[in-house]
């Protein structure tokens, strides 16, 4: 039981994580590269007129956040849902 527990609580640790990276991962995307652009922001380069390498890089690690996110919440959907009549049956004594 305590092991089923600690699997639920595990599964919904990385749903919400892989969650966070998601929605994190598909606006760092846009905002990493247009933010560089309209902004003016000197984050390691200075081409604003142009795609450069920088909204290159905003845009893969952006992608890499999402599929990770998507890649932490395909995992927590493996796991079960513990009720309190699985339990009572494991427990191997009379009803």
């Amino acid at each position: 039981m305590e092991s089923d527990l600690s699997r639920l609580r595990r599964d919904r640790v990385l749903f919400y994580l892989g969650l966070l990276l998601f929605s994190l991962g598909l606006p760092g995307m846009v905002l990493g590269s247009w933010l560089h652009d309209v902004m003016r922001i000197p984050v390691i380069g200075n081409a604003y007129y142009e795609w450069g390498w920088v909204n290159q890089l905003f845009v893969l690690l952006g992608m890499i956040v999402t599929m990770v996110g998507g890649g932490l919440v395909g995992l927590s959907l493996q796991g079960g849902v513990v009720r309190e009549t699985d339990s009572t049956d494991d427990a191997g004594g009379s009803r």
